[in-house]
């Protein structure tokens, strides 16, 4: 798991490895606050594989800063 600030927005980035295939998948979430409330969004459910658990993470930390640069 690895975690970043971007933009004042915390990232999570996780990745998940399928026993049976020896395949990691990747996922994010992202929290920050706004006007005094906690909001958050998650990343998942990526068809992606990658052959390491740092190669996923890397990804999903790549994706969630494109999703926040998106969505300021």
């Amino acid at each position: 798991m690895a975690n970043l600030y971007y933009c004042d927005r915390l990232i999570i980035a996780y990745a998940s490895l399928n026993q049976s295939t020896k395949q990691w998948s990747a996922g994010a979430e992202i929290s920050w606050q706004c006007d005094g409330r906690r909001n958050s969004h998650s990343l998942g459910g990526l068809a992606d594989r990658f052959k390491t658990a740092k190669e996923a993470e890397m990804f999903a930390g790549n994706l969630a800063r494109a999703w926040i640069d998106a969505n300021p």
